[in-house]
């Protein structure tokens, strides 16, 4: 019986780009958990280290440096890949990120790549190259 992939971890709260990873996701066979908080990320982060975190660099009212602190204060989760994504004109947003070791994506680009990066985590998870 083929492994279950790693869940991915996504800290996000908008809607339509949360359904368009869910979509991404349950095609590509691979689990989520999403965080909508500090507390909501320690839960998860306690549960299973996730394959890869995805962020949304945008998200109202996140404390992306401190949510990103916490998910490397984290022994099991300091070294799991971290992708960002927000409007490519936000260059605060997107150098920060950058600072704190997050790949950072477009808005548009993120979501043109998210099949793909998703069958990727998922066959990564069940031992294909």
């Amino acid at each position: 019986m083929p492994e279950q992939p790693s869940p991915v971890l996504v800290i996000i709260s908008d809607l339509i780009f949360r359904s368009k990873i869910d979509e991404a996701a349950r095609h590509a066979g691979v689990p989520l958990r999403v965080a909508k908080n500090p507390e909501q990320l320690d839960r998860h982060l306690g549960n299973a280290t996730p394959a890869v975190v995805l962020m949304d660099l945008e998200m109202e009212g996140l404390d992306t440096p401190g949510m990103l602190s916490r998910l490397r204060a984290t022994p099991a989760a300091a070294r799991v890949p971290v992708i960002g994504f927000a409007g490519h004109t936000n260059v605060e947003v997107i150098h920060a990120a950058r600072a704190d070791g997050v790949q950072v994506m477009a808005r548009s680009a993120f979501v043109a790549q998210l099949p793909a990066m998703m069958e990727r985590i998922a066959a990564h998870g069940r031992g294909s190259s």
